[in-house]
């Protein structure tokens, strides 16, 4: 009878959490969330889109938006972000949206907020759709109506935003007469293929994914409904059972689960050897570093030592015990492996706090939470380190990293004085560095009371 308990309790699990997986798409730490009107939601159950927010290759502001499933849905240049309503959202310069297939939707430029300069649309099936002109929010110049078979149908003059003259037909003259091209156009969709093979590779993981799990359920479902009568007896026979010996029982059973089917990062903190806390060195981010990096004694963040991770083209590949090791001398124990597409992980450590998968959002679990999540590629047990991620409650600690980087010859994007933000700037290099293996890494720091449960975050990523 305790063995026929152990397969219903393990059927009924297995149908629970097959049930409730998620399939969304790997969600970045530092995301923030819209739904299908733009309107800013807390919730990624509620919202249609996702932004993460990213400095281009001239250290100008910029997000990438993406559909909640995954495909990017817009690359846009930015003056302010509006969490609440983007409509007020202050763009500036060039932005691209893209449809679910990966191919562009339209590529437009603004000025302080405003329309200016050339414009594009395009068809889902990627032939162009209007090629237009603006000033200072309004239209001005020639514009063009194509239809989706490609036959130039209108071309219109606007003056100020005011209609001067519209013919059928007509000639575009940005087509160059020696390329039959337009240039600016051909310019903007160079990536395109890239982007639709990124769109279809995404959209073929979650269908696998989907046919996976279906099968899986109905795997489940058929094992629960084929418990026989006799069985079914047997069961509520075992029910009747003193409530000591049930509950050693299941306590038993439990036990066996957890030792039988333990994920493989509690096997990684069974069995850990941690490394010895490297001795403190005194250098800069000009200098080459190397795990010779700080890191304090008392556990605290350090910049120069992560920075060496993620900037030193040779120290970021990093098995997942070294990771396991390194974080333990930041005072961290807990471990989690959050699952991207295809081998895309973020391997996380906590104290006080989780990451929750199911709504892609941070819980504090007691006082002091702290986290830091290295982002890559993962292969066997060893992670090649693309971002870091760092959350902590403290100021101080946030601020500790800061003056750090400013010591190795960083500088705030824009000049601002960081102390008067709120813990909300961007950190980058003074000096570009002239080494062939050493990576230029950009730190981005945020801090809002509805973001990341409310703490500091610190995100490390390579320009």
């Amino acid at each position: 009878m305790k063995r026929l308990y152990f397969i219903i309790l393990v059927s009924s699990l297995f149908i629970t959490v097959t049930a409730q997986r998620a399939t969304r798409s790997y969600i970045p730490h530092g995301a923030f969330f819209y739904d299908s009107q733009w309107q800013g939601v807390n919730s990624v159950n509620k919202a249609a889109y996702y932004r993460v927010l990213a400095i281009d290759n001239k250290g100008q502001k910029m997000f990438y938006d993406y559909y909640i499933t995954g495909q990017l849905q817009a690359e846009k240049h930015y003056i302010s972000i509006n969490r609440q309503n983007d409509r007020n959202t202050v763009l500036n310069g060039l932005c691209r949206t893209f449809h679910k297939s990966g191919r562009v939707e339209s590529v437009l430029q603004y000025k302080n907020g405003k329309a200016n300069g050339r414009a594009l649309s395009f068809f889902p099936s990627g032939n162009i759709g209007m090629k237009l002109s603006y000033r200072n929010g309004l239209l001005d110049g020639p514009c063009y109506t194509y239809s989706e078979s490609g036959r130039l149908e209108y071309t219109t003059i606007w003056r100020n935003g005011s209609k001067i003259n519209e013919i059928k037909g007509g000639k575009d003259h940005y087509i160059d007469k020696n390329t039959n091209e337009d240039e600016f156009c051909e310019r903007y969709r160079h990536d395109e293929a890239l982007i639709m093979a990124q769109s279809k590779s995404i959209y073929k993981a979650r269908e696998n994914k989907d046919q996976k799990e279906n099968v899986e359920l109905k795997a489940a479902k058929k094992l629960n409904s084929n418990l026989t009568r006799d069985s079914k007896e047997l069961q509520l026979s075992y029910d009747d059972l003193t409530k000591k010996e049930r509950a050693n029982s299941t306590d038993n059973k439990v036990k066996e689960i957890v030792s039988n089917q333990a994920p493989k990062e509690d096997k990684y903190l069974a069995n850990i050897k941690y490394p010895d806390t490297p001795k403190e060195k005194v250098e800069t981010v000009s200098d080459k570093m190397s795990l010779g990096g700080i890191i304090p004694q008392n556990g605290r963040f350090n910049f120069n030592y992560l920075h060496s991770l993620l900037g030193n083209e040779n120290e970021r590949l990093k098995n997942i015990d070294v990771l396991t090791g390194i974080s333990h001398n930041f005072q961290l124990n807990s471990l989690q492996i959050i699952d991207g597409f295809g081998a895309q992980k973020e391997v996380v450590f906590h104290h006080n706090m989780i990451y929750d998968v199911q709504n892609s959002m941070d819980k504090v679990t007691g006082a002091k939470p702290r986290q830091i999540g290295f982002f890559g590629t993962i292969t066997g047990d060893n992670l090649l380190i693309d971002r870091i991620n760092i959350f902590t409650w403290s100021e101080e600690e946030m601020y500790f990293i800061a003056q750090e980087a400013i010591k190795s010859n960083y500088k705030t994007l824009g000049g601002i004085d960081y102390k008067l933000t709120g813990g909300n700037f961007i950190l980058e290099p003074k000096v570009k560095s002239t080494n062939y293996d050493e990576r230029e890494v950009i730190v981005t720091f945020t801090h809002e009371p509805t973001l990341y449960a409310g703490l500091y975050h610190i995100q490390m990523d390579v320009k």
